[in-house]
């Protein structure tokens, strides 16, 4: 008579030690040989599943749907056969014999009812272990999320530290996680944009993908888990981990993405400069629409009725618009002269920052000295447990003050200078970028530079963004020492 094995290890780990399926098969096969059956296939699972998950349990089901005169099926014992009801439904129908070799029993629609029962309780405990495994993991994640530990597979950025069982950075990838939160913060990409940039600098998820998916550069710009908290059976935890960017640039991401979620208006082009003027008659804004197809015109939205204001096309827009770009370019001779001034003005900046951080820092020792002093004090009971945590409480939230106050000098002490020649030579170079970039690359730009913008007569009057407005007035004045 055929028959067929099956052999089952609960996880990876089992199979592993090397023992526990080479000995379900020398038992199966030695039982098979005694009682003559012709072994014609072995079936063999290595991993865990709560419903439906064993693959090869799977085939073995269908090759005995297709193979209809085998009836016989060996298999150690009743655990190491059934781990929900449905694969228990799934044989009976088959009106197989099946072999519980090591429990000495052999079920079939022959077998007497008290034999049926017990092995009915046998599935049932075999159900109920599965249950119990998954409380009992469920708990011990639940429990490390408690303590810190994030229980489940880090995000990209990171790794799993099997030995110490700790999450850490991976500083291959920390910065690219770090640049793409900071390029998108800034306003000046979207999703499809930024995504061309990953392509660029070489950053993708995975090795074998071509570029990263736009669906996985949303999901790691949304992700909490880069500010060192993440979320567990929706709760969100303080982790262990450390992290890669700070709170306050996760949050200027996620309201870059309420601004570029705003409902859009335009549906048949994106236009390049819409959004971007009001009329200057009646203040509605200025939209566009496509005439034949294939000119651009911009136009007043006549929201309060019509104003007259005439129909511009883009083309001449965008060059009219130049003129406000062309306004704050400096002379290379001026720049120069304008930079080394902004040296020296930083060197006496950078004299004041340290005298105010040296004064923080002296307000900070004074505060820790009293902090020691309140805790020799509660030692020698001149001062009270409740007392002294109060007192403490004051003085930690003051050194915190303190030190965001250090930080915030020091960071402006540094990005005084970097800051002011990089918008000195974004003016210069400005116009000359202008003039050489399509409608939309023009209007990024324009958005770096003006926070508003009139349009009347067919002619745009700029309100620059600070410092540009600065720079736009020297410009027109040619009087830069009074600034």
């Amino acid at each position: 008579m055929k028959a067929i094995l099956y052999a089952r290890v609960s996880s990876k780990e089992q199979e592993k030690e090397g023992f526990s399926i080479p000995a379900q098969l020398k038992l199966l096969n030695e039982y098979g040989h005694q009682k003559g059956f012709n072994l014609v296939k072995e079936f063999i699972d290595v991993e865990t599943a709560k419903i439906e998950g064993r693959m090869h349990f799977r085939e073995m089901v269908k090759f005995l749907q297709v193979n209809q005169e085998i009836k016989i099926i060996l298999v150690e014992k009743t655990d190491r056969l059934y781990r929900n009801f449905r694969d228990y439904i799934a044989l009976e129908d088959l009106d197989l014999e099946i072999h519980l070799v090591k429990e000495g029993e052999i079920l079939s629609k022959n077998s007497k009812s008290h034999v049926k029962f017990i092995h009915g309780i046998k599935v049932l405990m075999a159900k109920n272990y599965i249950d119990n495994l998954s409380e009992e993991v469920k708990k011990g994640m639940l429990e490390k999320a408690e303590q810190g530990g994030f229980p489940g597979k880090v995000p990209v950025g990171y790794l799993n530290n099997r030995e110490t069982h700790t999450v850490e950075v991976n500083d291959a990838l920390a910065g690219f996680i770090r640049n793409l939160y900071e390029w998108y913060a800034s306003g000046e990409y979207s999703l499809t944009t930024l995504r061309e940039k990953c392509v660029v600098v070489g950053f993708r998820v995975r090795r074998s993908e071509k570029r990263i998916s736009r669906s996985n550069l949303e999901y790691i710009l949304k992700n909490i888990f880069y500010t060192g908290h993440f979320y567990w059976n929706g709760k969100l935890y303080k982790g262990t981990h450390p992290p890669i960017v700070s709170s306050e640039l996760y949050e200027s991401v996620q309201q870059a993405f309420r601004r570029h979620n705003k409902p859009q208006t335009m549906n048949r082009k994106d236009f390049a400069f819409a959004g971007m003027l009001n009329c200057g008659r009646c203040g509605c804004s200025i939209t566009a629409e496509i005439k034949k197809e294939k000119y651009i015109y911009y136009r007043c939205t006549g929201a309060k009725g019509h104003c007259g204001e005439p129909y511009l096309r883009e083309e001449i827009l965008a060059e009219r618009l130049g003129e406000a770009v062309k306004a704050i370019h400096i002379d290379p001779g001026k720049l120069e002269w304008i930079k080394e001034a902004l040296r020296r003005s930083h060197r006496d900046e950078r004299d004041y920052h340290d005298r105010i951080v040296k004064d923080l820092q002296t307000r900070y020792t004074k505060i820790q000295a009293r902090i020691d002093q309140a805790y020799i004090d509660k030692l020698d009971g001149k001062i009270s447990e409740e007392f002294w945590q109060e007192k403490t409480q004051d003085w930690r939230r003051a050194q915190e003050q303190i030190r965001l106050k250090m930080k915030a000098h020091e960071k402006a002490n540094t990005s005084y200078l970097e800051e002011g020649i990089r918008t000195l030579e974004l003016a210069n170079k400005a116009y000359f970028l202008y003039v050489r970039q399509s409608a939309h690359e023009k209007a990024r730009l324009l958005k770096i530079l003006l926070s508003n913008c009139t349009l009347k007569d067919g002619t745009p009057y700029p309100v620059y963004r600070k410092p540009f407005d600065l720079i736009a007035s020297g410009v027109k004045s040619e009087d830069w020492l009074g600034d």
